[in-house]
């Protein structure tokens, strides 16, 4: 009996390292963020470890733009782009390798709505800097606020195998001691 109760406990402990994908933890630019400039880079943070990544970008139209490199480094994926992107939309689609050799795949949206420069006295241009630093604190402050009570959006597949494993451990217990109790009757 001792063996079976051992034996039982192994396999409950044992099935948790081998499904370790690695999640999405953050990402710059963030999901849904609009941007007032063109990003110079991606960057995707991952809660483990993750081998290699890849990561394409394209605009709402379908056209692509190309980044001049895509490195890993530990739990990040980072892309530099090779030219500035115009103003619209943008779907950057990725693709890593987790530590557990799974693939894991996302997307992130955002847009860039950089505004056009003009040529103004500058009586002008020092009172209209002062009003946008007031508007753009009080923007990054309410960013900060939705972001603070955004909550974290993790892939759905991430949590699943805990959960399927969790069951089929509390399964394999209560069959085990089942037959063992049978037996002693």
């Amino acid at each position: 009996m001792k063996k079976l109760m051992i034996i039982a406990l192994l396999l409950m402990f044992l099935p948790s390292t081998a499904h370790a994908h690695s999640g999405l933890s953050s990402s710059t630019p963030a999901e849904g963020e609009s941007l007032d400039q063109a990003p110079a880079e991606i960057l995707f943070q991952f809660d483990t470890p993750i081998q290699q990544g890849e990561m394409n970008i394209t605009e709402a139209s379908g056209n692509a733009f190309e980044f001049t490199g895509v490195s890993v480094s530990d739990t990040e994926l980072r892309g530099e782009l090779s030219e500035g992107l115009p103003n619209g939309a943008y779907t950057v689609s990725w693709s890593v390798i987790s530590q557990d050799s799974h693939e894991v795949t996302g997307t992130l949206t955002f847009s860039v709505a950089a505004e056009s420069i003009a040529e103004e006295p500058v009586e002008e241009e020092v009172a209209e800097e002062a009003t946008e630093e007031e508007a753009t604190t009080e923007e990054a402050t309410s960013e900060e606020a939705e972001a603070a009570s955004a909550p974290d959006v993790e892939p759905a597949k991430a949590d699943t195998p805990w959960v399927t494993i969790l069951i089929v451990a509390l399964l394999i217990i209560a069959a085990v001691t089942f037959f063992v109790l049978a037996r002693r009757k």
